[in-house]
């Protein structure tokens, strides 16, 4: 005997390869999409900490400049990742010279002696 042939396809009218459900009376297909979609650019809207600008912007110029630091965060976070880490270790060789400074100015009239005050103990001023 032989075996019937089995359709394979799934592109029938009966069996289409995706379903969209409506909106009205239930949670429909766009609505999840939506909603994902949103989250996502809630969660990253809030997780991009900007620097203080060194130059005032116009509050529309700030906007796009967010926007587009948005974008790149959903489209390449690796990206943001990339910029964290190496401004985190420009902060860790910034903190090494300013510790060895301040443990210079630490002691007692250094400070005043480093920038030649004439009220300095020990600077032969009476």
């Amino acid at each position: 005997m032989e075996k019937p042939a089995i359709d394979t396809s799934t592109t029938t009218t009966s069996n289409p390869p995706y379903l969209w459900t409506g909106e009205p009376m239930q949670r429909g297909t766009f609505g999840t999409i939506f909603f994902c979609f949103t989250t996502l650019i809630i969660c990253i809207w809030s997780t991009l900490h900007f620097n203080i600008p060194t130059t005032r912007h116009t509050a529309t110029r700030r906007f796009f400049l967010q926007v587009s630091w948005m974008l790149i965060a959903l489209l390449a976070p690796e990206a943001l990742l990339y910029l964290a880490l190496t401004e985190r270790i420009g902060v860790g060789y910034l903190v090494k010279e300013a510790t060895k400074l301040h443990s210079c100015l630490a002691m007692p009239g250094m400070f005043a002696r480093w920038y030649g005050s004439p009220w300095a103990l020990g600077s032969g001023a009476s």
